[in-house]
């Protein structure tokens, strides 16, 4: 978790595609469970709005 964090901590504003796709690669290797999943559900709705502009 401590890298996910030191991601989040780095972005300035609104995440690129890169960061958001990094962020995600760090939750999917943790185990699921109801913060994890809401974690993972919010980056991938922001990696859909990047991916419309």
């Amino acid at each position: 978790m401590a890298a996910i964090v030191e991601l989040a901590a780095s972005i300035d504003g609104i995440p690129t595609i890169e960061e958001t796709d990094a962020m995600l690669e760090e939750l999917r290797q943790l185990p699921r469970d109801a913060t994890t999943s809401e974690l993972i559900d919010g980056l991938l709705e922001i990696r859909v709005l990047l991916g419309t502009t």
